[in-house]
Order: structure tokens, then C-alpha cells, then sequence
């Protein structure tokens, strides 16, 4: 199933923290840029506007874009007559939706309906165009100042021998020019040039912008000023002297400005705020500024077009105060706080703040694995490599570690039950702490199926659960042992890496997907790809409303818990019905789609709505029932083109029918739904009338073609529609007549219909004779066919798991092995050891030699690894440029290092000389193994390490990493 989103969550104004509403600080927007290297035609974007069907325009010094979400549509003067020129200043949009578009050699030209109209030209570059309620036309002109035409359509100048940059008409009548000698104001088409006496000081004026309110808002060369009671106040103190070009109010009323050199400025109830390139504007120049319709700001500066938008998830990172980005179990607390665990300690949220906890004794920073809650509110602590700890008055103290009752210091689960007894769940055991401090210990002995405890959880009666790398076991407290809860074989599941309580169902997020057990029935079912979940490996079950949020490595998913059962309990009836969900990643504000398991809880509902999630780059965060009135936003559709049989054809505008020609055999419409947050995921339906009257599902096309359609009248129909949203009236719809050839006529056909009749019978006789022959040939070739497609198919899957130059397996065969084996070899306590191997200095003999030599080089380096490989049973891939990749089964880091000293002295004393003279080649090996780490990521970075402390200490060795 293809991701879908709920992504216009940004109309929803404000974010929410863990105890009330806040606007989003200017630095945490989630924000995106555009420039030539997407498909604009230049990078300084003069002006940028949303006209009325929904579209966004782009002036550029090199053409107009036009951009409907997905892709730009260029403009340019030698493609539309009406365009004045390519080199284009400022875009008016109208209210009538139509759009000026004005020139750097004067041009202007009127685009209404899809029909472009060439205005006379002005006498300079038009900076702004401004179409008073009188519906006359004035002109910001460039050194020419201010000029109107008249029903003559002759320019009537007003102000001369200055540059006027930008016009605005009052709620009198009064149109406000700003130019380079300062601000006019014009009445009765006299202007008189405001002076210091009114407030505003001299010097230019760039911009100027009427607000919601009614208030003139000017801002030039010296800061920005509101126009108060016949005087101009300065807007902030801290404006003052700076250069401003472009002025927007957003819907929060909060005031931006575009700055000349000195990026984007934001005034609202959080203060002045500033975003510049080094908070990742492309540029600091700033020459446009737009909201549009779905409340997204658009910056145009002169590295591209930038928009900031409110995501659907926001993140709160080191940046914004937490002690590091790797979070790995996030708390809400009884008070309205949120706790967060990371790698590099814990920190407190209360609504916008964020406190650091740290130790009572000055140490390291903790490694932070798991929380809880007791009933007092007093918030324990399961730490990497200190054991159990408390926060007291704000500080953090040890409670118990290995050394007096814990079984391991890895403590990744924690959880109070009904008796308030502590249960501690660590790498090597589950540990209870009773309220009287008597600490009972439980491994396999007592009925676990494994001794690394990943979750603690209670059911809905009470039963204390707990999840293990092999399976999950409940507590039977009568005979104080655990019950283990085998996963049927089928369902191939290990880990249980969280669990959900409802009612008398115990949910658990595992390895391969979602398991549901009834406590009483004792019945289990599992949902995973075969149902069409998107990933196996799951971490963490919140529950909201009717959805379920799953935690995993690709993202969030959102599944609608009726489905989910439905699914599950009538899984015959359900085979053909795919599971519809959502996948919240990146492009919907997580700075990293890799939510993070293993501890607990990695992921929890907080009581004022939100759910927060542990990712590797920070905490995100989501407010699920703002995403349901995200549907509710009307979405605009357009027709954007057609093709008749490869040829573009004008599409109507003015409701005529549209004629084509006889013999029109293929017909290919293009559409789109203008919404700029994922326009990728919306859906459309489209049904062609005079054909077929139902709507057909597109999912996410944005084409649909029709061939070979008879001659007759059609209308073709397309909507677009949020995902898992109700349609809205939003259809578009084009007709068209497909003209017909003398002989499609109806006498023709009968005519043609009596003699198909005769020669049919002719036939018949012909192909009974040859059926037997045919029938053979037929058969040869099938099994021809059948042969090469699959000597083709067996290519294929050659060339996807192999390395087309040393035609050794790739990262990626290498990537299965490692996945396939690592957990067979923990298992069994067997050693598992790889190396990673960098040739030394490679760049210098692509630089000295040639590519192709260092090409030549490669190969010899994999020939060499690869008679290794024969004699030590090892395996070989090639990870990516100079580097390669080994596989030691049933060897240490130590034994696989004694392999590498050998090759790498093979390497090194290998002659080169018929490839190229004076040629010498080294190689660095990186080796580590898997008996201290319990995840095969975790072995691959060991490797990197040693490999990086290899290039440290001079190439040309083997290092081994011992940590």
C-alpha cells in the first residue's frame, strides 16, 4: 500500500506541548526549500502568489513557474505570446483569479481564464501593478515613479524621476506609494510626500501592506512603521535601521518581514523573532513573502523559494533544550509533564520548558532506558550501565544495581503493579523489589522464556506481563511463576518489544508485527504484511480514539482499530481486504522516521490529547484529533492538460465542447489537487461519461489514459481527496467530441457487418485446416518464451545482489547474510566476526592514474579477498567504492583479524606492475565481533570504528575493536 498522510494539520493553528497550546517558535517550523536544481527557472524569486483556482506563481528573472505541489510548469516569453518578457519582476493575483504579471522591459500581461492578453508596455521595469476599486490600472515603475492609464490606455504620470516599488489603496481611496525618495500619498491623482513630521523618518520605502485591521503598514531602508491616528510608530525598537523589502500578515495576525540582507523577521505573542540561512534559509536576501491558502509561508529569496509549515508532528530535540537527540523512552507524568530518556540523560517538559535532571553525585551523563511512575509521582529511572535510580527534589539517585540485587545494570523496563511492587526488567533477568525491599530475582527457571527483558506490562486484570527477546510470559502470582505465551510457529515472531491492555485483550508489538491475545480464550492472532502492514518490526501500541498508533523504524503508523479487528477475527472472510493505514515520516515533521524500541515506554499517550514517541533524533510528538479536521479543508482540482496521441491539445475554458479529430486513438489526461504540504499522497477518482459512469480509484495517478475510444460525446470528470477523508464537491470536469470517419457510420457498418458474415464462413473452413499447425508453432514458442524470460529472470536477481564490476555479492546480499545469521549465532553463543576494508589513499590513484586503473585496482583487491574466501570458508561483498566487506563465521574479532594481517600483507606485497608501474596498494581492515553487542547494526559500527582507528593510526593494518 502506498504511505498516506493527514498532512494539512498546519490549518490548525497552534501546536500543542505537554500542557497547553503554544505558537510554534520560527525555528522549529518544518520547513522546505525549492530552487533550479528542483525545476525552478532561476533562483532570485521576485515575487510569489497564490491565485484564486489554488495554484502557486513564481516570477523569476528567467521565466514564471507555475507549481501545483508536485512539479513547476515554465513560462517564458517564446512560448507565450502574452508573456511580455522572461525576465519578470512582480505577480498582482486578482480577485476575479485572474493574475498581472509584469516585466523588466515594461511588459504586462493579463492571464484570465487560461487566456494571456499583452498590455501595452510601460516605459520602465514594472515593480508593482495595483488595480484600484475604480478599476484603473497604476504602475510602480522603476526611475519612472508612478503612473496610471487612463480608457485610453496611455500612462498619466503622477510622479516622476524616482523609483516607485510598491502601491496600496486604502479604505478612502487613497493609493500609498513607496519609492526611493519615501512615501507618497496620492489623492485625486496629486501626490504629497509624507515628511518627518508624521513620524516616519526619510529614506526609502520598499513595501508597504494594508492589514486585516485596515492599518497601512509601511517598511523600507530604516525599519517598519504602522500608521496610527495620522502617525506613523515604529512597529519594534529592534526593526529600526533595518532594511526591509517584503511585509506579510498571517493568520495568527502575526506580523513577518523580509529583510535585504538579514532574512526573515516574525512578530507575534512570542516576541521578535529572526530565521536567517544559518537556520537554513538559502538565502538572507529576501524578496517576497506569501501565506497561502493551507497557511504555509512561502519566502522568496535569492537562493530559491523556502516554505515553513506546521507539521502534523513536532520534535523537540537538543536544539530545543533536551540532553541528547537518541531518545529512548519518553513518560507523561501525572502532573502534566512529559519525561524524556535519551543516551545522554533526562530532561522534564512542562509546557514550552524544558528542565535537565541530573545526578546527586557529579558524574557522567546517565544512558536513560526506561521510566516510571509510582503513586506517589515520584519518577524511577532504568539506566544502560548504572542500574535502577530515583529522582528526588530534582536530582537523580541510585537505588539498586548489580552490586546489591539487580541482576545487570541494563535495565530497560520498569513497572509498578497493584501491590506497588517494583519490577525491574534487565538484560539478564526480571528482578522485583518489593514494597518492604525484599528483591526476588526470575530468569527462565521461573517459567520466562528468556532472561533480556524488553517490556513490563500490566493487563486488565491485574496479570503482570512480561516481553523478552524469545517470546512473552504472564505472572501467575498464586504459584509465583511465569506462564509463558508461546507465538504460534507461524506467526515466526521473537521479540515483544510493548504491550497494550484492553479490556480482556493483551496487544503486543513484536518482530513481526502486531499480536492480539485474549487473556480469557486464550485465542492469539497476528497482523503483519500479509494483511498489508508496511513493516514487520513494531515497538510500541498507543491507543487514541479509534486508532491504534504503532511505533517502528520507518516511521508512525496509524491503523483504525475496527479494521484491525475486523481483520483479525474474520481472517478467511478478510483475505482479499488490504489493511488501510497511515505513515507518518520525515516529510510530516519527524526529523528522523526511525522510532526507537527495546526500552519502555518507547511511545505513550499524555492526558492532554498528544502521543509522544522516542525516535533517534529526538522526541516527536502528535496531536491526533487535530489530524481528523484536516479532511475538512477544501481541496481546489484542476485539469492541468490533455494529449491526443502525443500531442498537447487547448483545453476550453470558456465551457465549449472540445472537438478532435477523426481517428483520436489515445487520450491522456492530467490533473492535479493543489495542496503544497505531501501533494504526492492525495487521491483522485475520475469516470468518463459516454463510457463509464462509476468512479474509478486512481489512487495516487495523476494521469489516466483512454484508448481506442469510439466516436460520440464524452465528459471527463476527476476529484481529488485527502487520505482516508470524504470526497468533496471539488470535480473538474472537460467535454469532448471524438469526430467519426465515414466508414464508423451506422449504414457503413451494416454493410460491412453482411460481407464480415460471408468471408467469415470462408475463414472458418481456412482455420479449421490450419488450427493442428498453428497450435504447434504456438506451443515452440511459448516454451522458447517461457525459457528466456527465465534465463532474464535469473540475470536480474544476479545483477541486484551482485557488484557489477567485481561481481562479488553487494551491500545489499551482504546486508541479508549479516540479518539472517547475527541472531542464529546469539542464540547459539557462537562468535560472529566481520571486517570491514578500506583501500588505502584510493583517491590518489584515481587522481595519479585514472579511474579505470583504480577500477583495475578494485578488481584485483576482490580477486584476492575472494581466494580467501574459497580457503576460509568466509564470505565477501563489496560495500560501496574501495570499500569491502567480510564475513567470519564462528570466529572472534581476534581469530578474523589473523585472516585480515594475512591478506592485507598479500595485498600489499602484491605486484601491480602490469597494471601500472610504480603501483603499490595498501588496505586498513576494521574487525569486530558480535559477543558484546545484541543487534547487528550495533557489530557493523564496531567494525566502522576500528576501520576509522585504522586510517588514525597511520592505514595499512588491522585494528580490532575491543569495546
Amino acid at each position: 500500500m502506498i504511505r498516506v498522510c493527514l498532512f494539512l494539520l498546519m490549518l490548525i493553528t497552534p501546536q500543542c506541548t505537554a500542557a497547553q497550546a503554544t505558537r510554534l517558535p520560527l525555528n522549529d517550523y518544518f520547513a522546505e526549500t525549492w530552487n533550479t536544481r528542483s525545476g525552478l527557472p532561476h533562483n532570485s524569486i521576485n515575487s510569489i502568489v497564490q491565485t484564486k483556482d489554488g495554484y502557486i506563481w513564481i516570477a523569476t528573472w528567467e521565466g514564471l513557474a507555475r507549481f501545483n505541489g508536485r512539479e513547476f510548469k515554465l513560462f517564458t516569453r517564446s512560448e507565450i505570446t502574452g508573456l511580455p518578457d522572461s525576465g519578470l519582476r512582480s505577480l498582482v493575483p486578482q480577485a476575479d483569479g485572474s493574475l498581472y504579471i509584469s516585466g523588466a522591459r515594461g511588459g504586462i500581461s493579463h492571464l484570465r481564464k487560461g487566456h494571456w492578453s499583452a498590455q501595452k508596455n510601460a516605459s520602465a521595469m514594472v515593480n508593482h501593478v495595483l488595480k484600484t476599486s475604480d478599476n484603473k490600472i497604476w504602475l510602480a515603475l522603476e526611475g519612472d515613479g508612478v503612473a496610471y492609464r487612463d480608457e485610453n490606455e496611455e500612462d498619466k504620470s503622477v510622479l516622476i524621476d524616482l523609483s516607485a516599488y510598491r502601491l496600496v489603496e486604502d479604505g478612502e481611496g487613497a493609493i500609498w506609494a513607496g519609492t526611493s525618495d519615501g512615501l507618497y500619498q496620492i489623492k485625486n491623482k496629486v501626490a504629497k510626500l509624507i515628511t518627518p513630521k508624521s513620524g516616519l523618518p526619510t529614506g526609502p520605502i520598499y513595501t508597504l501592506f494594508m492589514s486585516q485591521e485596515g492599518q497601512l503598514i509601511v517598511a523600507g531602508e530604516k525599519g517598519a512603521w504602522r500608521y496610527v491616528s495620522n502617525r506613523f510608530v515604529s512597529i519594534d525598537e529592534q526593526l529600526d535601521g533595518i532594511a526591509i523589502s517584503s511585509v506579510l500578515q498571517d493568520n495568527h495576525n502575526a506580523l513577518w518581514f523580509g529583510t535585504i540582507n538579514k532574512g526573515v523577521f516574525r512578530l507575534s505573542e512570542l516576541g521578535l523573532e529572526r530565521l536567517d540561512s544559518g537556520a537554513g534559509l538559502p538565502a538572507n536576501r529576501i524578496l517576497s513573502l506569501l501565506q497561502d491558502r493551507e497557511n504555509s509561508i512561502w519566502i522568496g529569496t535569492n537562493g530559491g523559494v523556502h516554505r515553513l509549515r506546521e507539521a502534523p508532528f513536532s520534535a523537540w530535540t537538543k536544539k530545543r533544550g533536551l540532553s541528547g537527540d537518541y531518545v529512548r523512552t519518553v513518560l507523561p507524568h501525572s502532573d502534566g509533564s512529559v519525561w524524556i530518556g535519551s543516551s545522554t540523560g533526562l530532561n522534564r517538559i512542562l509546557g514550552d520548558k524544558v528542565e535537565s535532571i541530573s545526578l546527586a553525585n557529579k558524574g557522567d551523563p546517565l544512558s536513560i532506558l526506561s521510566l516510571a511512575e509510582d503513586q506517589h509521582g515520584h519518577v524511577w529511572i532504568g539506566t544502560y550501565t548504572s542500574g535502577l535510580m530515583r529522582v528526588i527534589d530534582g536530582k537523580i539517585y541510585p537505588v539498586k544495581s548489580r552490586d546489591n540485587g539487580l541482576s545487570s545494570n541494563e535495565v530497560r523496563a520498569l513497572l509498578f503493579d497493584k501491590q506497588q511492587r517494583l519490577w525491574v526488567g534487565t538484560a539478564t533477568g526480571l528482578s522485583r523489589i518489593d514494597p518492604d525491599g525484599t528483591t526476588l530475582q526470575y530468569t527462565t527457571k521461573q517459567g520466562l522464556p528468556g532472561e533480556f527483558i524488553i517490556a513490563l506490562a500490566l493487563d486488565g486484570l491485574g496479570n503482570v506481563w512480561a516481553g523478552t527477546g524469545v517470546g512473552a510470559a504472564m505472572f501467575n502470582d498464586v504459584l509465583g511463576q511465569f506462564k509463558e505465551q508461546a507465538f504460534p510457529k507461524q506467526f515466526n515472531a521473537q521479540y515483544a518489544f510493548g504491550f497494550y491492555a484492553q479490556n480482556d485483550l493483551m496487544w503486543m508489538a513484536t518482530d513481526r508485527g502486531l499480536v492480539r491475545f485474549n487473556i480469557v480464550t486464550g485465542d492469539i492472532a497476528i497482523l503483519g504484511r500479509e494483511q498489508g502492514l508496511p513493516v514487520d518490526k513494531l515497538f510500541q501500541l498507543v491507543a487514541q480514539g479509534d486508532s491504534f498508533w504503532l511505533s517502528s523504524n520507518r516511521g508512525i503508523l496509524e491503523v483504525k482499530q475496527q479494521q484491525v479487528n475486523e481483520l483479525l477475527d474474520n481472517p478467511q472472510k478478510s483475505k482479499n481486504k488490504r489493511l488501510q493505514y497511515q505513515l507518518y515520516d520525515e516529510g510530516d515533521g519527524m526529523l528522523s522516521a526511525q522510532a526507537n524500541g527495546g526500552s519502555n515506554p518507547a511511545a505513550a499517550f499524555h492526558q492532554d490529547g498528544s502521543i509522544w514517541f522516542a525516535t533517534a533524533h529526538g522526541v516527536s510528538t502528535v496531536m491526533p484529533e487535530r489530524l481528523k479536521k484536516a479532511a475538512q479543508i477544501s481541496l481546489p482540482t484542476v485539469i492541468e492538460s490533455l494529449y491526443v496521441d502525443g500531442k498537447s491539445t487547448p483545453l476550453a475554458f470558456d465551457g465549449k465542447d472540445i472537438i478532435l479529430p477523426p481517428g483520436a486513438s489515445r487520450l491522456s489526461f492530467n490533473y492535479a489537487g493543489l495542496s503544497f504540504i505531501m501533494p504526492q499522497r492525495l487521491n483522485f477518482q475520475t469516470k468518463l461519461l459516454g463510457y463509464n459512469d462509476t468512479w474509478v480509484n486512481r489512487q495516487q495517478l495523476t494521469i489516466t489514459e483512454y484508448t481506442n475510444l469510439a466516436p460520440g460525446k464524452y465528459t471527463f470528470i476527476v476529484r481529488a481527496g485527502y487520505p482516508n477523508g470524504q470526497w468533496q464537491n471539488n470535480s473538474k470536469s472537460i467535454t469532448f467530441v471524438i469526430q467519426s470517419y465515414f466508414w464508423q457510420k451506422l449504414s457503413f457498418k451494416v454493410m460491412l457487418f453482411l460481407a464480415l458474415v460471408i468471408l467469415s464462413f470462408a475463414l472458418y473452413k481456412y482455420r479449421l485446416y490450419h488450427f493442428k499447425k498453428i497450435e504447434k508453432e504456438l506451443t515452440l514458442r511459448v516454451i522458447q518464451q517461457t525459457k528466456d524470460l527465465q534465463q532474464q529472470a535469473d540475470a536480474f536477481a544476479h545483477q541486484a545482489t551482485h557488484d557489477q564490476l567485481t561481481d562479488l555479492p553487494n551491500r545489499r546480499a551482504f546486508d541479508t547474510w549479516l540479518a539472517d545469521n547475527f541472531s542464529d549465532f546469539k542464540q547459539q553463543s557462537l562468535p560472529l566476526a566481520i571486517a570491514i576494508m578500506d583501500i588505502d589513499h584510493f583517491k590518489r590513484i584515481n587522481d595519479g592514474w585514472s579511474h579505470i586503473i583504480g577500477d583495475r585496482v578494485i578488481c584485483v583487491v576482490a580477486h584476492l579477498l575472494s581466494e580467501c574466501s574459497e580457503v576460509d570458508t568466509s564470505q565477501i561483498a563489496r560495500w560501496g567504492g574501495e570499500e569491502f566487506t567480510l564475513f567470519f563465521p564462528n570466529k572472534t574479532a581476534q581469530q578474523a583479524a589473523l585472516v585480515c594481517e594475512e591478506l592485507r600483507m598479500k595485498i600489499a606485497n602484491y605486484d601491480l606492475s602490469n597494471i601500472a608501474s610504480d603501483l603499490t596498494v595498501t588496505v586498513s581492515f576494521g574487525v569486530a565481533d558480535s559477543l558484546t553487542v545484541n543487534d547487528y547494526d550495533r557489530l557493523l559500527a564496531q567494525a566502522d570504528q576500528a576501520l576509522y582507528q585504522a586510517k588514525n593510526h597511520g592505514r595499512n593494518r588491522v585494528e580490532v575493536n575491543n569495546s
